[in-house]
């Protein structure tokens, strides 16, 4: 057993480094080398003849106290609640490398973490900034950083193997076993990744190179050249980083907060991304509850708003002949009753011209009529005219003849019956 070997294993850089400064703060601490410290924790796991099994249980939590004094030792000497966590893990890690490991126990301060405010807030907005001013490589980096919501050792060490067919119905299931907790990462991954996988892969030219994202040799591309694009890409999108950090476990952070943010919960967020659950929880998250909950997320985290804006202009386009049928079906229909009216209106009018036809026949007649009518009422007012001439004449006669004497009177009765006596008598000769 050696620290080498230990360190050997670990592939992420940063995280090596970081485990190699915490073993060193620890065996100065202790004053003891970490070969020894690794034999110590060997023999307190074994039980001694004759030990009862309290005696051995004490002794087999040794090591959880010392590292629980060495973290009050950190906490003293100025580091932050964070730092000494972090520090402390070199030690933790190197006895569970070697099946040694050591379980804290609950409530312990070396497990105990403040949120820190150097890390950017990353968002998916400004992701999809980044994704407009990306080459292709860094734009499947983006998207499958968004999708996965891994820890950046475990996604570097993606290989093209470990991907599934690309050619199933997304969201693709895409397991992995993540190399810190050892717990396996349910991803999915969407339609946008999907695309851009299918494209990627096909312009890769170092095909001898098993890993997904490759460096120029047999390697992946390190976490440092990861961070290195992020601020190049955010620098191009002119993106205020406002002094604080962008590293690739914003993406991480971004993933479990929109698991929130969405509805899905944090259990089912961190079972996606690879983060370790109680066992109880983990009962209840199938991969078809998981699938569903995926779906859920990406609504929350979708890079390409062209997909997004496409398919709402389709819809809007469909809203739009929807529509225009109905206002099209509207309008037959009043072009079928204006039609209709129209015939109406055509059949009446004739109707009309033949009521008036008749009537004008019918003034004429009536104007004919009238005209004789008139005639004859012209000779009626002649007649009349001639009659009253004669009445007045014989008013005037009655009148002369009674302002004669009697005598006068008697004398013209007498010779008026002797003229009709005479016409009579020549009427009967």
């Amino acid at each position: 057993m050696s620290v080498r070997e230990f360190l050997n294993s670990v592939s992420n850089p940063r995280t090596r480094k970081g485990y190699r400064f915490g073993l060193n703060k620890f065996v100065e601490w202790v004053g003891k080398p970490a070969e020894e410290v690794l034999a110590m924790r060997q023999e307190d796991l074994t039980q001694k003849a004759g030990e009862n099994l309290i005696e051995y249980k004490n002794r087999a939590a040794r090591f959880e106290k010392e590292i629980e004094k060495f973290h009050s030792y950190l906490i003293e000497n100025g580091y932050s609640i964070n730092s000494a966590r972090n520090i402390t893990l070199g030690i933790r890690q190197l006895f569970r490398y070697y099946q040694m490991p050591v379980t804290m126990r609950s409530g312990s301060k070396v497990s105990q973490t403040v949120q820190t405010t150097k890390n950017f807030p990353l968002t998916i907005e400004h992701v999809r900034k980044m994704f407009e001013v990306a080459n292709l490589k860094e734009r499947t980096i983006l998207s499958l950083a968004v999708d996965t919501g891994l820890r950046i050792s475990d996604f570097l060490a993606i290989k093209k193997t470990d991907l599934p067919s690309l050619d199933e119905e997304p969201p693709i299931a895409f397991t992995l076993l993540t190399q810190k907790e050892k717990v396996t990462a349910n991803c999915f991954l969407s339609q946008e990744s999907v695309s851009l996988l299918k494209t990627y892969l096909s312009a890769l030219r170092n095909k001898n190179n098993f890993y997904l994202f490759s460096s120029n040799g047999k390697s992946h591309i390190s976490d440092e050249a990861i961070s290195k694009m992020l601020n190049r890409l955010a620098e191009r999108a002119q993106i205020d980083l406002n002094g604080k950090s962008l590293s690739f476990h914003c993406f991480r952070k971004m993933f479990l907060s929109a698991s929130i943010d969405s509805g899905i919960g944090l259990t089912a967020g961190k079972k996606l991304c690879g983060k370790a659950i109680a066992r109880s929880d983990d009962t209840y998250l199938t991969t078809v509850k998981l699938r569903k909950k995926s779906v859920q997320l990406k609504k929350f985290l979708t890079i390409k708003q062209s997909l997004k804006s496409e398919g709402q202009q389709v819809e809007k386009l469909g809203s739009l002949v929807a529509k225009l049928a109905e206002e099209l079906e509207q309008q037959k229909v009043v072009a079928q009753a204006v039609s209709g009216e129209n015939l109406k209106i055509r059949r009446e009018f004739k109707e009309r011209i033949a009521e008036l036809t008749e009537e004008v026949a019918v003034a004429r007649l009536v104007g004919e009529q009238a005209a004789k009518i008139g005639d004859g009422v012209k000779r009626w007012q002649e007649e009349k005219g001639e009659i009253e001439a004669k009445i007045a004449g014989i008013e005037n006669f009655q009148k002369l003849v009674l302002e004669q004497p009697d005598r006068v009177i008697l004398e013209f009765i007498k010779d008026v019956r002797r003229q009709f006596k005479e016409q009579g008598s020549r009427g009967t000769a």
